[in-house]
């Protein structure tokens, strides 16, 4: 199954990038089901209130002529925004991305996801940061993936739609935090929508994908009836259980608590308690046995090992002298 985005698009931007493909080259970009599950998830957690703004890391390949994406992965990266700075991780990004990598040698960042109504300055910045730098997308152009689905306070069907970040003008003049220490001057981009494609992913998922929806499953009434008639037994025996030690415990009183079985029980507690041996009050006392066996046990140890070789030893010896005679 693939999902077209309803985007036109004609000609590719001008990205500002070593390995940019060329200007009158169309772009794609395809996004497995995997990708789309991870960033919904991790975008989702947006409309808690302590969520300001929920952004990450596209993972994938690329073609070397800069035409083609598949974003594969993503995963979360912590940030912090504050009026028209906003404060990124870096080195947790760093990390994820390394450990990822050991498993996915082939793959490397593309891009960075978050979901806004709208491109601000915000967004520029954190393109910035992807865009530049070692364990990110660069010297490749920078994806952007957004994911629209609270419009006026309320949650809708969430929208996709990538974007390619082209540099315009010179770098602007005021300097903003990005990173939690990194000063950087924020250039301005202009974001030009890509058609986008979600796709099943790898053979072996389509393959099993197809499996799941062919395969017809035969649901047995009778046997359904059954179990949940053995499960409602089980849940009312453990509710009758809870129920009676609830009865014991708010009937308890100090009479009930002196009859003689109950007298007895918390005798044979007392005792047991206070019949430890001494000796566990006494570290060093404690410490010197402790040694001491161990010294036993190495010594019962190399015993059994010199008498076990002196019994192979006598039997190699007797049959070395059956065979003589």
């Amino acid at each position: 199954m693939t999902v077209e985005s309803p985007i036109m698009h004609l000609v590719k931007p001008s990205v500002s990038a070593p390995m940019a493909g060329t200007a009158g080259s169309a772009c794609k970009i395809k996004i497995h089901t995997s990708a789309v599950l991870q960033v919904l998830e991790i975008v989702s957690k947006q409309v808690l209130p302590e969520n300001k703004r929920m952004i990450g890391t596209l993972l994938g390949i690329r073609l070397d002529d800069g035409l083609l994406f598949e974003i594969k992965d993503a995963f979360m990266v912590p940030c912090n925004e504050t009026g028209d700075s906003i404060a990124i991780e870096e080195e947790t990004h760093r990390k994820l991305y390394q450990l990822y990598k050991k498993a996915h040698l082939k793959e490397h960042v593309l891009g960075w996801f978050g979901s806004s109504e709208q491109i601000d300055n915000t967004t520029a910045l954190i393109h910035d940061f992807y865009s530049h730098g070692t364990d990110r997308a660069y010297p490749s152009p920078a994806l952007h993936l957004n994911v629209q689905y609270i419009k006026d306070g309320e949650v809708h069907v969430p929208e996709f739609t990538t974007y390619l970040g082209a540099v315009i003008g010179k770098s602007a003049n005021n300097t903003q935090k990005m990173g939690w220490k990194t000063v950087s001057n924020n250039n301005s981009y202009v974001f030009t929508p890509i058609p986008h494609a979600i796709v099943d992913g790898s053979s072996t998922e389509q393959i099993a994908a197809n499996f799941l929806k062919t395969k017809t499953v035969n649901v047995d009434s009778t046997q359904l009836s059954l179990d949940l008639s053995f499960l409602t037994t089980q849940l009312n025996a453990v509710t009758d259980n809870i129920d009676a030690i609830l009865n014991r415990v708010e009937s308890a009183s100090l009479d009930a608590l002196q009859n003689d079985d109950n007298l007895d029980l918390l005798r044979l507690l007392s005792n047991s308690l206070l019949s430890k041996p001494q000796i566990l009050d006494d570290m060093e006392e404690l410490r010197r046995h402790f040694h001491n066996h161990n010294q036993d046990v190495i010594m019962i140890e190399y015993l059994t090992k010199a008498v076990k070789e002196q019994i192979e030893l006598i039997a190699k010896a007797t049959s070395d002298a059956d065979k003589k005679h």
